[in-house]
Protein backbone atom coordinates (compact mmCIF):
# COMPACT_ATOMS: atom_id res chain seq x y z
CA UNK A 1 0.00 0.00 0.00
CA UNK A 2 0.64 3.96 -0.21
CA UNK A 3 3.60 4.97 2.15
CA UNK A 4 1.78 8.05 2.94
CA UNK A 5 -1.59 9.85 3.71
CA UNK A 6 -3.40 12.34 2.48
CA UNK A 7 -3.47 15.03 4.69
CA UNK A 8 -5.93 18.37 4.48
CA UNK A 9 -6.21 21.01 7.02
CA UNK A 10 -9.74 20.93 6.19
CA UNK A 11 -11.03 23.91 7.76
CA UNK A 12 -13.28 26.81 6.75
CA UNK A 13 -16.48 26.56 5.25
CA UNK A 14 -18.09 25.05 2.95
CA UNK A 15 -17.98 25.59 -0.73
CA UNK A 16 -16.08 28.09 -2.53
CA UNK A 17 -13.62 30.01 -0.23
CA UNK A 18 -10.89 32.25 -0.41
CA UNK A 19 -7.99 30.48 1.32
CA UNK A 20 -5.54 32.98 3.83
CA UNK A 21 -2.56 31.63 1.23
CA UNK A 22 -4.76 32.08 -2.20
CA UNK A 23 -6.21 35.10 -1.46
CA UNK A 24 -3.23 36.48 -1.25
CA UNK A 25 -1.30 35.14 -3.95
CA UNK A 26 -1.54 38.33 -6.57
CA UNK A 27 -0.74 40.60 -3.85
CA UNK A 28 2.97 39.37 -3.17
CA UNK A 29 4.77 39.88 -6.00
CA UNK A 30 7.68 37.55 -6.62
CA UNK A 31 11.40 38.54 -7.17
CA UNK A 32 11.00 41.61 -4.47
CA UNK A 33 11.90 39.68 -0.93
CA UNK A 34 12.82 36.83 -2.67
CA UNK A 35 15.35 34.68 -0.23
CA UNK A 36 19.22 34.27 -0.56
CA UNK A 37 18.80 31.73 -2.72
CA UNK A 38 22.68 30.17 -2.06
CA UNK A 39 21.17 28.97 1.33
CA UNK A 40 19.87 25.00 0.65
CA UNK A 41 16.86 25.65 3.57
CA UNK A 42 15.51 28.83 1.92
CA UNK A 43 15.94 27.66 -1.44
CA UNK A 44 13.65 24.73 -0.95
CA UNK A 45 11.04 26.35 0.48
CA UNK A 46 11.06 29.11 -2.41
CA UNK A 47 10.76 26.49 -5.04
CA UNK A 48 8.27 25.02 -3.51
CA UNK A 49 6.52 27.83 -2.89
CA UNK A 50 7.05 28.60 -7.04
CA UNK A 51 5.45 24.96 -7.43
CA UNK A 52 2.45 25.57 -5.37
CA UNK A 53 1.82 29.21 -8.02
CA UNK A 54 2.96 27.67 -11.06
CA UNK A 55 -0.10 25.08 -10.08
CA UNK A 56 -1.93 27.36 -8.88
CA UNK A 57 -1.52 30.70 -10.70
CA UNK A 58 -4.06 34.07 -10.57
CA UNK A 59 -3.36 34.97 -14.04
CA UNK A 60 -0.84 34.64 -17.23
CA UNK A 61 0.96 37.93 -15.95
CA UNK A 62 1.85 36.02 -12.37
CA UNK A 63 2.68 32.72 -14.07
CA UNK A 64 5.27 33.82 -16.37
CA UNK A 65 7.17 35.24 -13.22
CA UNK A 66 6.77 31.98 -11.69
CA UNK A 67 8.10 30.15 -14.39
CA UNK A 68 11.16 32.95 -14.97
CA UNK A 69 11.81 32.79 -11.25
CA UNK A 70 12.07 28.91 -11.31
CA UNK A 71 14.80 29.02 -13.90
CA UNK A 72 16.59 31.01 -11.01
CA UNK A 73 16.00 28.73 -8.32
CA UNK A 74 17.46 25.46 -11.07
CA UNK A 75 20.21 27.75 -11.43
CA UNK A 76 20.93 28.29 -8.01
CA UNK A 77 20.62 24.29 -7.38
CA UNK A 78 23.20 23.89 -9.87
CA UNK A 79 25.27 26.16 -8.29
CA UNK A 80 24.66 24.38 -5.01
CA UNK A 81 25.14 21.03 -6.71
CA UNK A 82 28.37 21.99 -8.13
CA UNK A 83 30.23 24.27 -5.87
CA UNK A 84 28.92 23.99 -2.52
CA UNK A 85 30.49 22.37 0.39
CA UNK A 86 29.18 18.78 1.27
CA UNK A 87 26.93 20.30 4.13
CA UNK A 88 25.33 22.51 1.89
CA UNK A 89 24.23 19.84 -0.57
CA UNK A 90 23.30 17.49 1.93
CA UNK A 91 20.70 19.46 2.88
CA UNK A 92 19.04 19.13 -0.87
CA UNK A 93 19.67 15.66 -0.92
CA UNK A 94 16.58 13.38 -0.88
CA UNK A 95 14.53 16.78 -2.02
CA UNK A 96 13.78 15.50 -5.48
CA UNK A 97 14.22 19.21 -6.90
CA UNK A 98 16.60 19.93 -9.87
CA UNK A 99 20.48 19.11 -8.86
CA UNK A 100 20.07 17.48 -6.02
CA UNK A 101 20.32 13.63 -5.45
CA UNK A 102 19.03 11.12 -4.22
CA UNK A 103 20.15 7.26 -2.73
CA UNK A 104 17.77 4.32 -2.46
CA UNK A 105 17.83 0.68 -3.45
CA UNK A 106 14.99 0.96 -6.33
CA UNK A 107 13.65 -1.94 -8.29
CA UNK A 108 14.72 -3.52 -11.19
CA UNK A 109 12.06 -1.78 -13.29
CA UNK A 110 12.83 1.43 -12.13
CA UNK A 111 16.92 1.09 -11.95
CA UNK A 112 16.60 -0.40 -16.23
CA UNK A 113 14.65 2.71 -16.88
CA UNK A 114 17.14 5.14 -15.21
CA UNK A 115 20.16 2.83 -16.81
CA UNK A 116 18.45 3.42 -20.27
CA UNK A 117 16.65 6.22 -20.48
CA UNK A 118 18.76 8.86 -18.22
CA UNK A 119 22.46 6.54 -17.86
CA UNK A 120 23.72 10.01 -17.17
CA UNK A 121 21.97 10.28 -14.22
CA UNK A 122 22.26 6.82 -12.00
CA UNK A 123 25.13 5.24 -10.56
CA UNK A 124 25.74 2.10 -8.51
CA UNK A 125 27.04 3.11 -4.66
CA UNK A 126 29.42 -0.26 -5.40
CA UNK A 127 32.12 1.60 -3.23
CA UNK A 128 33.02 -0.61 -0.25
CA UNK A 129 30.20 -3.19 -1.19
CA UNK A 130 31.18 -7.02 -1.10
CA UNK A 131 31.31 -7.78 -5.16
CA UNK A 132 30.42 -11.72 -4.34
CA UNK A 133 27.01 -11.85 -4.12
CA UNK A 134 26.46 -9.37 -7.42
CA UNK A 135 29.11 -12.02 -9.10
CA UNK A 136 27.08 -15.07 -8.12
CA UNK A 137 23.95 -13.72 -9.43
CA UNK A 138 25.53 -12.83 -12.47
CA UNK A 139 26.81 -16.32 -13.28
CA UNK A 140 23.81 -17.78 -15.40
CA UNK A 141 24.20 -14.60 -17.85
CA UNK A 142 28.14 -14.85 -18.38
CA UNK A 143 29.65 -16.54 -20.77
CA UNK A 144 30.87 -19.93 -19.09
CA UNK A 145 33.99 -19.45 -20.47
CA UNK A 146 34.76 -16.21 -17.80
CA UNK A 147 34.96 -18.37 -15.39
CA UNK A 148 38.09 -16.72 -14.04
CA UNK A 149 36.35 -13.58 -13.62
CA UNK A 150 33.44 -14.65 -11.06
CA UNK A 151 35.85 -17.09 -9.15
CA UNK A 152 38.47 -14.12 -8.25
CA UNK A 153 38.67 -11.84 -5.59
CA UNK A 154 37.71 -8.02 -5.58
CA UNK A 155 38.04 -5.50 -2.72
CA UNK A 156 34.73 -4.31 -3.45
CA UNK A 157 31.79 -4.50 -6.48
CA UNK A 158 33.64 -0.88 -7.71
CA UNK A 159 36.92 -3.22 -8.56
CA UNK A 160 34.36 -5.91 -10.06
CA UNK A 161 32.87 -3.68 -12.64
CA UNK A 162 36.61 -2.44 -13.43
CA UNK A 163 37.78 -5.72 -14.17
CA UNK A 164 34.35 -7.01 -16.24
CA UNK A 165 33.73 -3.62 -17.65
CA UNK A 166 37.44 -3.29 -19.19
CA UNK A 167 37.52 -0.10 -21.61
CA UNK A 168 33.62 0.92 -21.49
CA UNK A 169 32.20 3.98 -21.21
CA UNK A 170 28.85 3.02 -19.98
CA UNK A 171 27.96 3.66 -16.06
CA UNK A 172 28.20 0.86 -13.87
CA UNK A 173 24.18 -0.02 -13.43
CA UNK A 174 24.06 0.36 -17.20
CA UNK A 175 26.51 -2.62 -17.59
CA UNK A 176 25.07 -4.69 -14.83
CA UNK A 177 21.47 -3.87 -16.18
CA UNK A 178 23.01 -5.18 -19.82
CA UNK A 179 23.57 -8.24 -18.02
CA UNK A 180 20.30 -9.13 -16.24
CA UNK A 181 18.77 -8.48 -19.88
CA UNK A 182 20.65 -11.92 -21.32
CA UNK A 183 19.80 -13.38 -18.04
CA UNK A 184 18.01 -16.71 -19.19
CA UNK A 185 14.66 -16.74 -17.38
CA UNK A 186 11.78 -14.68 -17.36
CA UNK A 187 11.49 -10.94 -16.24
CA UNK A 188 9.64 -11.40 -13.01
CA UNK A 189 12.69 -13.90 -11.90
CA UNK A 190 14.69 -11.16 -13.21
CA UNK A 191 13.27 -8.68 -10.70
CA UNK A 192 13.51 -11.01 -8.06
CA UNK A 193 17.04 -11.82 -8.58
CA UNK A 194 17.72 -7.97 -9.09
CA UNK A 195 15.95 -7.23 -5.83
CA UNK A 196 17.79 -9.65 -3.67
CA UNK A 197 21.13 -7.75 -3.73
CA UNK A 198 19.63 -4.81 -2.50
CA UNK A 199 21.88 -2.21 -4.23
CA UNK A 200 21.96 1.36 -3.92
CA UNK A 201 21.68 3.81 -6.51
CA UNK A 202 22.76 7.43 -6.44
CA UNK A 203 20.01 9.50 -8.45
CA UNK A 204 21.13 12.86 -9.55
CA UNK A 205 18.56 14.40 -12.05
CA UNK A 206 20.67 17.59 -12.94
CA UNK A 207 18.38 19.43 -15.26
CA UNK A 208 16.77 16.27 -17.11
CA UNK A 209 13.07 16.51 -16.74
CA UNK A 210 12.52 13.69 -13.90
CA UNK A 211 13.02 16.24 -10.90
CA UNK A 212 10.20 17.66 -8.91
CA UNK A 213 11.03 20.96 -10.41
CA UNK A 214 11.36 20.07 -13.85
CA UNK A 215 8.69 17.13 -14.15
CA UNK A 216 5.71 17.81 -16.26
CA UNK A 217 2.03 16.17 -17.78
CA UNK A 218 0.74 17.29 -21.18
CA UNK A 219 0.59 20.90 -22.09
CA UNK A 220 -3.11 22.64 -22.43
CA UNK A 221 -4.42 26.10 -21.58
CA UNK A 222 -3.64 26.87 -17.94
CA UNK A 223 -6.82 27.52 -15.80
CA UNK A 224 -6.17 30.63 -13.07
CA UNK A 225 -7.97 30.98 -9.50
CA UNK A 226 -7.90 34.68 -9.34
CA UNK A 227 -7.09 33.24 -5.51
CA UNK A 228 -10.27 31.32 -4.81
CA UNK A 229 -10.08 27.69 -3.66
CA UNK A 230 -12.66 25.18 -3.50
CA UNK A 231 -11.53 23.91 0.03
CA UNK A 232 -14.55 22.22 1.05
CA UNK A 233 -16.77 20.38 -2.19
CA UNK A 234 -20.85 21.05 -1.06
CA UNK A 235 -21.92 17.94 -3.48
CA UNK A 236 -19.63 15.19 -3.55
CA UNK A 237 -22.15 12.98 -5.39
CA UNK A 238 -22.96 15.31 -8.00
CA UNK A 239 -19.01 15.48 -8.19
CA UNK A 240 -18.06 11.68 -8.43
CA UNK A 241 -20.80 11.13 -11.30
CA UNK A 242 -20.21 14.11 -13.21
CA UNK A 243 -19.41 12.87 -16.56
CA UNK A 244 -15.86 11.72 -17.16
CA UNK A 245 -14.67 12.92 -20.87
CA UNK A 246 -13.25 10.96 -22.89
CA UNK A 247 -9.23 10.20 -22.50
CA UNK A 248 -7.11 12.92 -24.61
CA UNK A 249 -5.64 11.21 -27.68
CA UNK A 250 -1.91 11.23 -27.30
CA UNK A 251 1.29 10.51 -29.17
CA UNK A 252 3.69 7.56 -28.03
CA UNK A 253 5.82 10.48 -27.40
CA UNK A 254 3.84 12.10 -24.84
CA UNK A 255 3.22 8.89 -22.98
CA UNK A 256 6.13 8.08 -22.75
CA UNK A 257 6.42 11.57 -21.15
CA UNK A 258 3.83 10.80 -18.82
CA UNK A 259 5.51 7.61 -17.76
CA UNK A 260 8.58 9.32 -17.33
CA UNK A 261 7.58 11.96 -15.11
CA UNK A 262 5.78 9.79 -13.07
CA UNK A 263 8.84 7.49 -12.48
CA UNK A 264 10.91 10.12 -12.04
CA UNK A 265 8.96 12.33 -9.22
CA UNK A 266 8.94 8.87 -7.47
CA UNK A 267 12.03 7.76 -7.87
CA UNK A 268 13.34 11.42 -6.55
CA UNK A 269 11.62 11.27 -3.43
CA UNK A 270 12.49 7.12 -2.89
CA UNK A 271 9.18 5.94 -3.85
CA UNK A 272 7.53 3.47 -6.35
CA UNK A 273 4.65 2.03 -7.03
CA UNK A 274 3.83 -1.23 -9.43
CA UNK A 275 1.48 0.10 -12.01
CA UNK A 276 4.20 2.89 -12.37
CA UNK A 277 6.83 0.98 -11.91
CA UNK A 278 5.91 -2.07 -14.13
CA UNK A 279 3.59 -0.36 -16.67
CA UNK A 280 4.03 0.23 -20.23
CA UNK A 281 3.67 2.92 -22.42
CA UNK A 282 0.43 2.07 -24.30
CA UNK A 283 -0.90 1.52 -20.72
CA UNK A 284 -0.61 5.13 -20.14
CA UNK A 285 -3.99 6.98 -20.58
CA UNK A 286 -4.16 10.84 -20.00
CA UNK A 287 -7.78 12.48 -18.83
CA UNK A 288 -8.53 16.43 -18.72
CA UNK A 289 -11.11 16.96 -15.66
CA UNK A 290 -11.19 20.71 -15.17
CA UNK A 291 -9.98 23.92 -13.37
CA UNK A 292 -6.36 22.58 -14.57
CA UNK A 293 -6.87 18.95 -13.09
CA UNK A 294 -5.27 16.06 -15.09
CA UNK A 295 -4.58 12.75 -14.27
CA UNK A 296 -2.44 9.77 -16.01
CA UNK A 297 -3.78 6.61 -15.30
CA UNK A 298 -1.19 3.84 -14.87
CA UNK A 299 -1.90 -0.03 -15.98
CA UNK A 300 0.15 -2.96 -15.40
CA UNK A 301 0.70 -5.57 -18.89
CA UNK A 302 -1.48 -8.45 -18.90
CA UNK A 303 1.14 -10.90 -17.79
CA UNK A 304 1.98 -8.51 -14.48
CA UNK A 305 -1.55 -7.69 -12.99
CA UNK A 306 -3.30 -9.88 -10.35
CA UNK A 307 -4.99 -12.83 -10.46
CA UNK A 308 -8.23 -11.13 -9.50
CA UNK A 309 -8.48 -7.76 -8.80
CA UNK A 310 -5.57 -5.39 -10.04
CA UNK A 311 -3.77 -2.18 -9.45
CA UNK A 312 -4.44 0.89 -11.49
CA UNK A 313 -1.69 3.98 -10.50
CA UNK A 314 -2.73 7.35 -11.24
CA UNK A 315 -0.73 10.40 -11.16
CA UNK A 316 -2.28 13.87 -10.45
CA UNK A 317 -1.48 16.81 -12.38
CA UNK A 318 -2.45 20.38 -11.88
CA UNK A 319 -1.84 22.86 -14.84
CA UNK A 320 0.63 20.06 -15.77
CA UNK A 321 2.28 20.38 -12.61
CA UNK A 322 2.75 16.83 -10.65
CA UNK A 323 0.78 17.52 -7.41
CA UNK A 324 -0.28 14.04 -6.31
CA UNK A 325 0.05 9.99 -7.10
CA UNK A 326 -1.83 7.05 -5.61
CA UNK A 327 -3.78 3.87 -6.92
CA UNK A 328 -6.97 1.56 -6.31
CA UNK A 329 -7.72 -1.67 -6.60
CA UNK A 330 -10.89 -2.37 -8.08
CA UNK A 331 -13.14 -5.49 -7.98
CA UNK A 332 -16.45 -6.32 -7.78
CA UNK A 333 -17.65 -2.49 -7.59
CA UNK A 334 -15.30 -1.90 -4.63
CA UNK A 335 -12.21 -0.61 -4.50
CA UNK A 336 -9.42 0.08 -1.65
CA UNK A 337 -8.12 3.48 -2.76
CA UNK A 338 -4.47 5.87 -1.49
CA UNK A 339 -3.82 9.02 -2.62
CA UNK A 340 -1.23 10.83 -1.55
CA UNK A 341 -0.98 15.08 -1.99
CA UNK A 342 2.97 15.93 -2.53
CA UNK A 343 3.57 18.60 0.56
CA UNK A 344 3.52 21.41 -1.38
CA UNK A 345 0.28 21.27 -2.88
CA UNK A 346 -1.53 20.47 0.43
CA UNK A 347 -2.67 24.06 1.05
CA UNK A 348 -4.63 23.98 -2.28
CA UNK A 349 -7.52 21.88 -3.40
CA UNK A 350 -6.65 18.46 -2.04
CA UNK A 351 -10.31 17.52 -1.07
CA UNK A 352 -11.22 18.34 -4.61
CA UNK A 353 -8.24 16.58 -6.32
CA UNK A 354 -9.36 13.28 -4.18
CA UNK A 355 -13.01 13.76 -5.81
CA UNK A 356 -11.50 13.73 -9.16
CA UNK A 357 -10.35 10.30 -8.67
CA UNK A 358 -13.16 8.71 -7.18
CA UNK A 359 -14.44 10.81 -10.25
CA UNK A 360 -12.83 8.44 -12.60
CA UNK A 361 -12.46 5.37 -11.13
CA UNK A 362 -16.01 5.07 -10.50
CA UNK A 363 -16.77 6.11 -13.66
CA UNK A 364 -13.78 4.62 -15.51
CA UNK A 365 -14.01 0.73 -13.39
CA UNK A 366 -17.42 1.13 -12.23
CA UNK A 367 -16.81 1.39 -8.98
CA UNK A 368 -19.77 2.24 -6.00
CA UNK A 369 -17.56 1.93 -2.64
CA UNK A 370 -14.34 2.74 -2.14
CA UNK A 371 -12.71 1.47 1.02
CA UNK A 372 -9.45 3.31 2.56
CA UNK A 373 -7.39 1.34 5.17
CA UNK A 374 -6.59 2.62 8.60
CA UNK A 375 -2.84 3.23 7.91
CA UNK A 376 -3.64 5.95 5.09
CA UNK A 377 -5.52 8.34 7.71
CA UNK A 378 -3.32 7.33 10.90
CA UNK A 379 -2.76 3.48 12.32
CA UNK A 380 0.85 3.27 12.49
CA UNK A 381 1.42 6.47 11.12
CA UNK A 382 1.61 9.12 13.50
CA UNK A 383 1.91 12.25 10.98
CA UNK A 384 -1.75 11.16 9.52
CA UNK A 385 -3.05 10.60 13.27
CA UNK A 386 -1.82 14.30 14.39
CA UNK A 387 -3.19 15.89 11.45
CA UNK A 388 -6.75 14.56 12.12
CA UNK A 389 -6.91 12.91 8.76
CA UNK A 390 -9.63 10.58 9.44
CA UNK A 391 -11.88 14.10 9.67
CA UNK A 392 -10.96 14.88 6.17
CA UNK A 393 -12.09 11.59 4.53
CA UNK A 394 -15.57 12.09 7.08
CA UNK A 395 -16.36 15.14 5.96
CA UNK A 396 -16.50 13.81 2.39
CA UNK A 397 -18.95 10.84 3.28
CA UNK A 398 -16.40 8.36 4.54
CA UNK A 399 -17.57 6.35 7.07
CA UNK A 400 -16.05 3.25 9.48
CA UNK A 401 -16.98 -0.26 8.29
CA UNK A 402 -16.90 -1.29 12.13
CA UNK A 403 -20.50 -0.54 13.55
CA UNK A 404 -18.78 0.59 16.84
CA UNK A 405 -16.53 2.71 15.62
CA UNK A 406 -18.97 4.17 13.20
CA UNK A 407 -20.71 5.27 16.57
CA UNK A 408 -18.01 6.24 18.16
CA UNK A 409 -16.70 8.90 15.45
CA UNK A 410 -21.07 10.07 14.74
CA UNK A 411 -20.79 11.16 18.37
CA UNK A 412 -17.69 12.59 18.11
CA UNK A 413 -17.81 14.87 15.15
CA UNK A 414 -20.66 16.19 16.92
CA UNK A 415 -18.71 17.66 18.98
CA UNK A 416 -16.16 18.92 16.74
CA UNK A 417 -18.80 20.25 14.42
CA UNK A 418 -20.14 22.65 17.55
CA UNK A 419 -17.07 24.57 17.23
CA UNK A 420 -15.91 25.84 20.40
CA UNK A 421 -12.24 25.47 19.61
CA UNK A 422 -12.78 21.53 20.37
CA UNK A 423 -9.96 19.46 19.13
CA UNK A 424 -10.39 15.64 18.75
CA UNK A 425 -8.27 13.92 21.47
CA UNK A 426 -5.13 12.02 20.22
CA UNK A 427 -6.82 8.81 22.62
CA UNK A 428 -9.91 9.37 20.66
CA UNK A 429 -7.69 9.47 17.59
CA UNK A 430 -6.43 5.92 18.30
CA UNK A 431 -9.87 4.63 18.40
CA UNK A 432 -11.30 6.17 14.98
CA UNK A 433 -8.19 4.58 13.19
CA UNK A 434 -9.34 1.40 14.04
CA UNK A 435 -11.62 0.65 11.20
CA UNK A 436 -11.44 0.91 7.52
CA UNK A 437 -13.45 3.51 5.85
CA UNK A 438 -15.86 3.21 3.19
CA UNK A 439 -17.61 5.69 0.95
CA UNK A 440 -20.71 4.06 -0.55
CA UNK A 441 -22.14 5.51 -3.72
CA UNK A 442 -25.13 3.56 -3.60
CA UNK A 443 -25.24 1.20 -6.73
CA UNK A 444 -25.97 -2.17 -6.95
CA UNK A 445 -22.28 -3.52 -7.07
CA UNK A 446 -21.53 -1.86 -3.89
CA UNK A 447 -22.87 -4.47 -1.76
CA UNK A 448 -20.78 -5.07 1.07
CA UNK A 449 -21.12 -8.89 0.60
CA UNK A 450 -19.04 -8.82 -2.15
CA UNK A 451 -15.93 -11.28 -1.52
CA UNK A 452 -12.70 -9.39 -1.24
CA UNK A 453 -10.07 -11.03 -3.63
CA UNK A 454 -7.93 -11.84 -0.25
CA UNK A 455 -11.10 -13.75 1.06
CA UNK A 456 -10.91 -15.69 -2.81
CA UNK A 457 -7.41 -16.32 -2.78
CA UNK A 458 -7.50 -17.80 0.98
CA UNK A 459 -10.38 -20.28 -0.62
CA UNK A 460 -7.73 -21.49 -3.35
CA UNK A 461 -5.29 -22.30 -1.10
CA UNK A 462 -8.01 -24.13 1.35
CA UNK A 463 -9.53 -26.02 -1.64
CA UNK A 464 -5.90 -26.83 -3.05
CA UNK A 465 -5.17 -28.80 0.59
CA UNK A 466 -8.56 -30.22 0.56
CA UNK A 467 -9.23 -31.41 -2.87
CA UNK A 468 -5.35 -32.24 -3.72
CA UNK A 469 -3.37 -32.72 -1.02
CA UNK A 470 -1.58 -29.57 -1.53
CA UNK A 471 -0.21 -30.91 -4.71
CA UNK A 472 -0.20 -27.24 -6.96
CA UNK A 473 0.40 -28.98 -10.12
CA UNK A 474 -2.50 -31.63 -10.21
CA UNK A 475 -4.84 -28.49 -8.82
CA UNK A 476 -3.91 -26.50 -11.98
CA UNK A 477 -4.61 -29.41 -14.15
CA UNK A 478 -7.70 -30.30 -12.07
CA UNK A 479 -9.50 -26.64 -12.41
CA UNK A 480 -8.70 -26.08 -16.06
CA UNK A 481 -10.15 -29.41 -16.63
CA UNK A 482 -13.38 -29.23 -14.79
CA UNK A 483 -13.65 -25.22 -15.80
CA UNK A 484 -13.08 -25.89 -19.74
CA UNK A 485 -15.34 -29.19 -19.13
CA UNK A 486 -18.21 -27.39 -17.64
CA UNK A 487 -17.83 -23.94 -19.71
CA UNK A 488 -17.90 -26.30 -22.94
CA UNK A 489 -14.73 -24.42 -23.98
CA UNK A 490 -13.04 -25.69 -27.36
CA UNK A 491 -9.63 -24.23 -29.50
CA UNK A 492 -8.42 -22.62 -26.29
CA UNK A 493 -4.72 -23.29 -28.04
CA UNK A 494 -5.79 -19.99 -30.48
CA UNK A 495 -6.15 -17.61 -27.99
CA UNK A 496 -3.26 -15.35 -26.93
CA UNK A 497 -0.59 -16.40 -24.70
CA UNK A 498 -2.53 -13.99 -22.25
CA UNK A 499 -5.97 -14.94 -22.28
CA UNK A 500 -5.09 -18.76 -21.66
CA UNK A 501 -2.77 -17.60 -19.08
CA UNK A 502 -5.71 -15.50 -17.84
CA UNK A 503 -8.39 -18.55 -18.27
CA UNK A 504 -6.02 -20.70 -16.21
CA UNK A 505 -5.58 -18.45 -13.06
CA UNK A 506 -9.21 -18.05 -12.89
CA UNK A 507 -10.10 -21.86 -13.36
CA UNK A 508 -8.83 -21.93 -9.66
CA UNK A 509 -11.69 -20.43 -8.30
CA UNK A 510 -14.13 -20.85 -11.11
CA UNK A 511 -13.69 -24.74 -10.97
CA UNK A 512 -15.22 -24.36 -7.45
CA UNK A 513 -18.24 -23.27 -8.58
CA UNK A 514 -21.49 -26.28 -7.44
CA UNK A 515 -23.36 -26.94 -11.19
CA UNK A 516 -21.52 -24.85 -13.05
CA UNK A 517 -21.95 -26.93 -16.17
CA UNK A 518 -26.09 -26.47 -15.18
CA UNK A 519 -25.79 -22.84 -15.50
CA UNK A 520 -28.26 -21.19 -18.60
CA UNK A 521 -25.58 -21.45 -21.83
CA UNK A 522 -25.33 -17.41 -21.85
CA UNK A 523 -23.94 -17.24 -18.45
CA UNK A 524 -21.62 -19.52 -19.18
CA UNK A 525 -20.41 -18.05 -22.62
CA UNK A 526 -20.30 -14.53 -20.67
CA UNK A 527 -17.85 -16.58 -17.74
CA UNK A 528 -15.51 -17.66 -20.98
CA UNK A 529 -15.43 -13.79 -22.21
CA UNK A 530 -14.72 -12.83 -18.11
CA UNK A 531 -11.85 -15.26 -17.90
CA UNK A 532 -10.15 -14.08 -21.36
CA UNK A 533 -10.83 -10.32 -21.03
CA UNK A 534 -8.93 -10.51 -17.60
CA UNK A 535 -5.63 -11.13 -20.03
CA UNK A 536 -6.59 -8.59 -22.53
CA UNK A 537 -5.68 -5.26 -23.54
CA UNK A 538 -8.00 -3.32 -21.44
CA UNK A 539 -8.54 -4.13 -18.44
CA UNK A 540 -12.17 -1.76 -18.52
CA UNK A 541 -14.10 -4.78 -20.73
CA UNK A 542 -13.18 -6.97 -17.88
CA UNK A 543 -14.82 -4.93 -14.60
CA UNK A 544 -17.57 -3.99 -17.09
CA UNK A 545 -18.40 -7.50 -17.87
CA UNK A 546 -17.98 -9.03 -14.38
CA UNK A 547 -20.24 -6.28 -13.00
CA UNK A 548 -22.86 -7.65 -15.68
CA UNK A 549 -22.66 -11.25 -14.17
CA UNK A 550 -25.02 -11.38 -11.34
CA UNK A 551 -25.03 -15.11 -11.44
CA UNK A 552 -20.90 -15.84 -10.82
CA UNK A 553 -20.68 -12.89 -8.55
CA UNK A 554 -23.19 -14.51 -6.11
CA UNK A 555 -21.32 -17.76 -6.74
CA UNK A 556 -17.64 -16.16 -5.52
CA UNK A 557 -19.44 -15.23 -2.46
CA UNK A 558 -20.24 -18.10 -2.04
CA UNK A 559 -17.37 -19.79 -2.29
CA UNK A 560 -16.23 -17.25 0.34
CA UNK A 561 -18.68 -18.01 2.87
CA UNK A 562 -18.37 -21.72 2.54
CA UNK A 563 -14.48 -21.37 2.60
CA UNK A 564 -14.92 -19.11 6.18
CA UNK A 565 -17.89 -20.86 7.45
CA UNK A 566 -15.58 -24.16 7.25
Amino acid sequence: MLEDTLRNPAVGRSGEQATRRGATLGAKTLGVHEPSLDHPAALLAYHDELLFRAAYPENAAALAQTRRELKRVVAAARAIAEGAPARARAKLRGSGIAWSAISYAFSYGVARWLAQSYPGCAEIDGAGMEARPVMEALRPAMPRTEFALLDDEYDDLDAFFTAAKGNATQTNLAWLVAQFERMPCGEQLRDRLYEALDLTVCVEPGGAPISRTLARGLDAPAYYHRGVFIRRPDDVGRIVRERVPRARATSAAERRQLWDTARGVLAMLGRETDPITLGYEDGVEYLELGRGVSIALFDMRAERRFALDTHLGFVLFKNAIPVGYGGGWPFLGTSKIGVNILAPFRGGESALLFLQVLRVYHQRFGVERFLVEPYQFGADNKEGLLSGAFWFYYRLGFRPVDRRVAALAEAEYERVAAGGGYRTPLGMMRRLVKSDIELNLGGKTAEAGWPDPFDLSAAVTAWIAREFAGDRTAAERGALDRATAALGVRGMGRWPEAERRAFTDLSMVVAQIPALDRWPAADRRACVAIMRARGGRDERKYFALLRRHRRLREALAGIVANHQNG
